[in-house]
């Protein structure tokens, strides 16, 4: 165990192709999932369009879908840690806002996948279906962490309509941005969604 202070080790070569291989095949999946639709791709596509084996492609993801929606849990639960440790003198909406906009600088950097990732859902019920899933589970996630800001021992029905509509907030809030092309700050465009929102609950 590193103990406090130690530099962390840093990345071995071996570490560095895994980290290259996951790469190139979410950004060949990505690609050909707008080109030609999800369904319509196979694992295979995949893999050779990576220059890589199936089974290599297999060792990385059990599924196609585990390709796309890569990194998700990782995101809801940053803001989930992030929302409970706003001061106590912020409203619910404006300490949900902080949390939602403290993450504009990762998916900044991640804007090409984001929109290759819409359209890739855009081209599959089946992926719309799945998508709609992920949004539930996330507005389960969110709801906990609602409660332990307020001091519940379990979300209720309150905590989980917060969460709903401050996920609204934030997923309207990603389209603007996402229709810019990058050209709009994300941060800005949560605020002023959030701002909006809680000018029509006033």
């Amino acid at each position: 165990m590193t103990s406090p202070g130690t530099p962390a080790r840093a990345p071995s070569l071996r570490d560095k192709q895994k980290i290259q291989t996951r790469h190139a095949l979410r950004e060949a999946a990505l690609k050909l999932f707008a080109a030609q639709g999800y369904d319509a791709t196979t694992t295979e596509d995949i893999a050779e369009k990576a220059n890589v084996s199936t089974r290599t492609f297999f060792r990385y993801f059990p599924t196609k879908e585990a390709v796309l929606f890569l990194g998700g849990r990782d995101w809801i639960r940053s803001v989930a840690d992030e929302y409970p440790r706003q001061p106590a003198s912020l409203s619910d909406l404006e300490a949900m806002c902080v949390a939602f906009a403290g993450t504009a600088p990762r998916l900044a950097r991640r804007f090409q996948s984001l929109l290759l990732s819409r359209r890739a859902v855009a081209s599959s019920p089946t992926l719309r279906g799945l998508q709609y899933d992920h949004q539930q589970e996330d507005i389960r996630n969110l709801a906990v962490a609602v409660a332990a800001h307020r001091g519940l021992p379990a979300a209720d029905e309150s905590c989980a309509l917060l969460a709903d509509i401050s996920l609204l907030a934030y997923r309207r809030a990603l389209d603007t941005w996402l229709a810019s092309l990058a050209a709009d700050d994300l941060a800005a465009i949560i605020t002023e969604e959030f701002s909006r929102l809680r000018e029509q609950i006033a």
